[in-house]
């Protein structure tokens, strides 16, 4: 990645959640996160990929953001809102 710059650093990570009823998926829900990958880990919170995944509409990586920062804007933080969403009826 190091001879890589701009849209060739682009990252872009998906989290997917089932939701159950009886052994039968009653809901398929995704969500993602775009970003970009950092030329260097940055911050250490987190985990994983979190030190070079950089987030443009923040600023910085997800190991710089606080964690209530990383809940709103992650993908598996808005792809579980729209579980609970479905399961509160809130969701077709």
């Amino acid at each position: 990645m190091s001879a890589l710059n701009g849209d060739d650093r682009k990252a872009r990570f998906v989290c997917a959640t089932t939701l159950a009823h009886n052994g039968r998926a009653v809901a398929v829900l995704s969500d993602s996160a775009e970003g970009l990958i950092a030329t260097a880990p940055q911050g250490s919170g987190g985990f994983g990929y979190d030190p070079v995944f950089f987030f443009p509409q923040l600023g910085r990586t997800y190991a710089e953001i606080t964690r209530e920062e990383k809940n709103q804007y992650s993908h598996r933080g808005r792809a579980f809102r729209k579980a609970i969403a479905f399961l509160e009826g809130r969701l077709p």
